[in-house]
């Protein structure tokens, strides 16, 4: 998998052209860059109360971490217990009074931020009862609370003229929560009203199905809609061409059209169309420099070109949200990509090479497959090149159950689809401006396949820039109560978390509070390996990067950097090139291909399975590992 992924990586970078305009057009805020976390333990109390003031949470994990540790691994002049326990009172209160203050302000994320911080912290013995009674009663009762804050946030998408994201909140709300005012008969039955007004059959589906349960008729009309079936004439009206002009490029001493072209379909009536991120990044991207225009051509006017913005983006789903200055004349709905099967008929509409409403066919080839940062993607056969990325794959039934992502031209007939099931849980936030920001833990993992403890995923490695406490080797069991059986799992939970936050993470062996650790909720970089090798050894990024623990040698045993092979992660790129655990290694090369979104090692090695006789080698690795959360 680790190949193939190296060789999806190519393969998206094909529409991608280069641009040699020299005038700079960031849109994008460059990334800030990302600093290795505090020694916790050696912190001083004036130091502790500076995290306080800026992340009450941060400052909540700090010094839980510091309670766990054992007097000698804290310095002789550091903060005792007391000392410890009556800052975390302040912080406690702190997240209260930023969690009272989101709710009235209507700061949506925040609240929900604070409100995980709250059921984190009653879940941990010593700081749950620093806890007021109206936190504890929102703590208890935060799978309805959650709800209800995510009920109001759907009102006020509509509010704002944004039914799509309105329509698929108040339906993940209704998933979350029980009974309530905003989950009423009459608001449900409202709901489905306006499902029913935006042709929305996913939401309608499920909305009409609640009214069932409660013995309750859903709209007039509701039935006529949901057992209907849209031609596939009428949408490909739903479908454009994006062209992004970047000016002229030098080629062979000759100045030629610098272009990129893709697909995009409408979602929402207000002209929102959903795209790839790589078709519109030179829109977003404050690294490139040069001249860059979105542009896109009607399904029924090819010759127009109408303007278009990028509003929210995911460059870890490669997906976008465009607003077209127009008013589409059909709108897609998204269907249930879970149920797919292999051998499924799908079918893609999309502008390959600029030929518009290109309609293609074919047949789910797999789904599950580890080919982005994040989540799985679908395999399919239909034919896809350059200009269909960005473009709907759709069900027999006229539902969107994918989008169109990558293909290979060395490989024809082999092409990948970003699941709907995938793209839902991200959608909504793509109608806020700009970049989509991921709570992550800072830790990367490995699927355990077999031993007597397979219960768990273990951890590979922990990220330079998150807090002590979970490291290599540990078994990863669960987030706030929620136990993932993979790691596509884990990062679907991790999707529902918010950045700034708190949250109970338990592991296998135990600890102080059977294995629950408070941990903080920092914002994930795009690149956890890159940005990991400017702040760690480099020898500790191979369990994430290539599948293999090193133990160092003495030296002299080879020549310096010399290490034994501790453990091999079955399926890595070390077991696929051959080594095998007690292999005698020295690293000889270690650099990191930014272009190829690669990673490269070589080293002389003694392989056991070869006799012991010493070789040179080199592994590759792709740095866009699917394996953090």
């Amino acid at each position: 998998m680790k190949t193939l992924r190296l060789f999806v990586a190519a393969a998206i970078a094909v529409p991608l052209l280069l641009s040699c305009a020299a005038s700079p057009r960031p849109k994008r805020a460059p990334a800030k860059p990302v600093e290795a976390a505090p020694s916790y333990s050696q912190l001083k109390m004036e130091e502790l109360r500076d995290l306080e003031r800026k992340s009450p949470p941060q400052a909540l994990e700090a010094i839980s971490i510091i309670l766990d540790q054992s007097g000698g691994q804290r310095p002789s002049n550091g903060p005792t217990d007391d000392d410890l326990l009556a800052l975390a009172k302040e912080a406690v209160a702190a997240v209260e009074a930023d969690y009272r203050s989101a709710l009235a302000a209507k700061d949506f994320k925040k609240s929900l931020a604070m409100l995980d911080s709250l059921r984190a912290l009653s879940g941990t013995p010593r700081f749950a009862s620093l806890l007021s009674d109206g936190a504890k009663a929102d703590a208890r009762s935060w799978k309805d609370r959650r709800a209800s804050i995510r009920a109001d946030e759907a009102e006020d998408f509509f509010a704002r003229g944004l039914k799509t994201p309105a329509l698929l909140t108040y339906c993940a709300a209704i998933g979350e929560g029980g009974p309530g005012p905003a989950f009423s008969d009459e608001k449900l039955k409202l709901w489905a009203g306006r499902a029913l007004e935006a042709r929305d059959r996913r939401s309608l589906g499920a909305l009409s199905r609640l009214l069932a349960d409660r013995l309750l008729p859903a709209p007039e009309g509701s039935a006529q809609l949901l057992s209907s079936r849209d031609s596939m004439s009428t949408m490909r009206s739903g479908v454009v061409t994006i062209r992004v002009d970047r000016g002229i490029k030098i080629q062979q001493g000759l100045g030629v059209p610098d272009r990129v072209l893709g697909t995009a379909f409408f979602i929402d009536r207000a002209g929102y169309a959903l795209t790839n991120y790589h078709v519109i990044e030179s829109e977003v991207d404050p690294t490139y420099r040069g001249y860059s225009h979105m542009s896109v051509k009607p399904a029924d006017s090819p010759e127009d070109r109408i303007g278009a913005k990028v509003v929210g983006y995911d460059r870890l789903l490669d997906l976008a949200v465009i607003k077209v200055d127009m008013k589409p004349e059909y709108v897609f709905s998204f269907a249930d990509a879970s149920a797919l099967v292999s051998g499924q008929k799908i079918y893609a509409i999309g502008s390959p090479a600029g030929l518009e409403n290109t309609v293609t066919s074919g047949i789910v080839s797999a789904m599950g497959r580890k080919l982005l940062q994040t989540g799985d993607v679908m395999q399919i056969d239909a034919a896809l090149n350059p200009g269909n990325s960005g473009g709907p794959l759709i069900d027999e039934a006229g539902g969107v159950v994918g989008v169109v992502f990558a293909g290979m031209p060395q490989f024809p007939g082999l092409n990948f689809a970003i699941p709907s099931d995938w793209v839902l849980k991200v959608l909504p936030d793509l109608f806020e401006p700009g970049e989509l920001k991921r709570a992550w833990i800072g830790i990367a993992l490995a699927e355990r396949e077999s031993g007597p403890q397979k219960e768990g995923i273990e951890v590979t490695y922990r990220h330079p820039a998150v807090g002590a406490g979970i490291e290599v080797g540990d078994r990863f069991v669960d987030i706030d109560g929620s136990r993932p059986k993979s790691i596509p799992e884990a990062q679907a939970i991790m999707l529902t978390h918010e950045t700034g936050s708190l949250a109970l993470v338990t592991l296998a062996d135990g600890g102080p509070d059977g294995g629950a650790q408070l941990r903080y909720l920092g914002e994930r970089p795009f690149s956890p390996i890159e940005s990991a090798a400017k702040l760690d050894r480099k020898d500790r990024l191979f369990p994430a990067l290539f599948g293999m623990a090193l133990t160092p040698l003495p030296s002299g045993i080879f020549d310096s950097s010399s290490y034994n092979v501790a453990k091999i992660w079955p399926g890595s790129a070390a077991d696929e090139a051959g080594l095998s655990e007690n292999d005698p290694i020295a690293l000889k090369r270690f650099f990191i291909d930014s272009e190829q979104r690669a990673a490269f090692i070589q080293i002389y090695v003694k392989k056991r399975k070869a006799g012991f006789l010493e070789s040179i080698i080199q592994v590759p690795a792709g740095i866009d590992i699917p394996d953090f959360i």
